[in-house]
């Protein structure tokens, strides 16, 4: 079982959209052994989610240039309160691991508890979750590379626009956060995505987040995988009630599908 969706793109396309942290499902036996109450879970689930991601994501989809510009979308079936797939697995690798936040969080957004620490299911999850979905990305990319001789991950989340309480509170939160890894992210692909959302106001590279996924298996050791975070500020899509606004979400879906298009027609930015 795997709770990695894959959505297929043109045979040709090395480009996928990872959307990780759009979802809300918890099922009941995952849900018996969280602490918050049903109350303080949907307010967890409000901050922690990266809601309507997965719509900015299909949009982007629908909206690319047709023939082979159609990206390969992978979307994460689960709330990251269940597994969160873009954490290292190791306790040594993952720093977020001291706030309660590494693959198998512990602690809420607000530092309470979430879960026994230590959690007594973290082995149940990360065999259950974890790495099936961490197989299913490496297949993937595997797939891509095998097809097109690159692939080229785009990852997509938000984030709120006031810090989490495990957050620096004095950086930055711009509306767009770019995500980069020394490796895998080379220049040419971190200006794509900053011509592409040109038309957002605010835009920093690493800050307040930093790096990208890549399937660990080629993380670092393969130049032909490409990779990049996308992080939009929530604030430039969501109301206040953190339903989407249509004409925004459809304006961010066609930044996206533009940087998609660049990257495909760039030969996956290399």
């Amino acid at each position: 079982m795997t709770i990695c969706r894959i959505q297929p793109g043109d045979p040709a396309s090395p480009v996928i959209l990872h959307v990780p942290h759009a979802s809300r499902e918890i099922s009941d036996t995952v849900r018996a052994g969280l602490l918050p109450s049903d109350a303080e879970l949907e307010t967890e689930l409000d901050e922690s989610t990266d809601t309507a991601t997965d719509l900015i994501a299909q949009g982007a989809a629908d909206y690319t240039t047709a023939g082979r510009g159609r990206p390969w979308l992978a979307i994460n079936e689960v709330s990251r309160l269940v597994i969160d797939p873009e954490r290292f697995p190791s306790d040594d690798e993952e720093p977020m691991n001291a706030a309660g936040r590494g693959a198998v969080y512990t602690r809420t957004c607000n530092d309470a508890p979430l879960r026994p620490e230590p959690a007594p299911d973290t082995q149940h999850l990360m065999d259950t979750y974890f790495h099936p979905y961490a197989a299913t990305m490496s297949e993937l990319v595997d797939d891509r590379l095998a097809a097109t001789g690159a692939a080229v991950i785009i990852d997509v989340h938000s984030y709120p626009h006031r810090p989490s309480a495990f957050e620096d509170p004095t950086r930055p939160r711009p509306a767009l956060c770019i995500g980069t890894d020394d490796f895998h992210t080379r220049d040419r692909l971190t200006a794509q995505v900053l011509a592409a959302f040109a038309g957002l106001d605010e835009k920093a590279v690493n800050t307040p987040y930093a790096g990208c996924y890549v399937p660990l298996g080629r993380y670092r050791s393969d130049s032909r995988v490409s990779a990049v975070m996308i992080e939009l500020r929530r604030d430039q899509y969501l109301n206040t009630d953190h339903t989407p606004d249509p004409t925004k979400l459809d304006a961010l879906s066609r930044m996206l599908a533009t940087l998609v298009d660049q990257c495909t027609a760039a030969g996956a930015a290399h």
